[in-house]
């Protein structure tokens, strides 16, 4: 259904296949989203001009067609915004109105659209550990890069917002709100260094920062453990017949 120039095209504007994603699937999918873009109104497309710039550096991708809207509804009152996403598809990316004019508590349009974007791009993975990693790699703000990533899900936040009312009341739940949050950075930290392995070992195999970072995107949990403890690029490579590695092999590997 697909031939290797067309499945390059949809790497470039951010449409990554999934790990468990037939070739079938992903082309709906892809015509899902480009459909809904072309019939809804969304944001300025001048609004994107510094992302698609700023991620074709980073993850080897420019979005081009991702429906996104102003809206506060729904959001937490530390949400810039929002990807929503239906059973493995991208349905929109919701900003809060306050970016309108360009930032919002400290954070630039800019970098919330760079963070949703890669959460749109990695739409069809489930793969929680590195999610929050790969999307605040698209902070302009190391600090951010660093620390952002320690929450993984909105819950964990109720948590220790839980944990920090409660302990007006209960002096034990001063120790459970400080347990949790040495807990993400224990998690955090160790992310960040399996990370960093695989990055090290990809960028040896194939060829450089930029190459390793944008295979990185494209790989699951599993498979960032794998060569993070040093397998084999092409040797794996070789013997994954999904879409997804298809695509890797022919946007990364092809020139090694």
């Amino acid at each position: 259904m697909l031939n290797d120039s067309e499945l390059l095209f949809l790497n470039t504007q951010g449409f990554i296949p999934g790990p468990s994603e037939s070739e079938e699937v992903f082309v709906k999918r892809v015509a899902s989203v480009k459909e809904a873009f072309v019939e809804g109104e969304w944001i300025p497309r001048a609004h994107w001009d510094w992302v698609r710039i700023h991620l074709k550096e980073i993850f080897d991708f420019e979005p081009h067609c991702l429906p996104a809207f102003y809206s506060n509804k729904g959001l937490a009152p530390w949400q810039g915004a929002a990807s929503w996403i239906e059973e493995g598809r991208l349905a929109s990316v919701q900003l809060r109105e306050g970016l309108r004019k360009g930032s919002y508590f400290g954070y630039s349009r800019g970098e919330i659209l760079a963070h949703e974007a890669v959460h749109a791009a990695r739409s069809a993975f489930e793969e929680p550990a590195s999610e929050e990693l790969f999307a605040y790699l698209a902070s302009d703000k190391w600090w951010r890069r660093a620390f952002g990533p320690i929450v993984r899900r909105p819950w964990e936040v109720w948590a220790f917002l839980l944990c920090a009312a409660a302990g007006a009341l209960f002096p034990w739940a001063n120790l459970a709100g400080a347990l949790w949050v040495g807990a993400g950075f224990w998690r955090l930290m160790w992310q960040h260094q399996k990370m960093r392995r695989a990055g090290n070992h990809l960028m040896a195999a194939a060829g450089g920062r930029k190459q390793a970072r944008a295979i990185l995107l494209r790989l699951t949990d599993a498979e960032i453990g794998l060569f993070s403890r040093g397998e084999n690029l092409y040797d794996y490579a070789g013997r994954q017949q999904c879409l997804r590695w298809r695509l890797i092999r022919l946007a990364y590997l092809n020139n090694q």
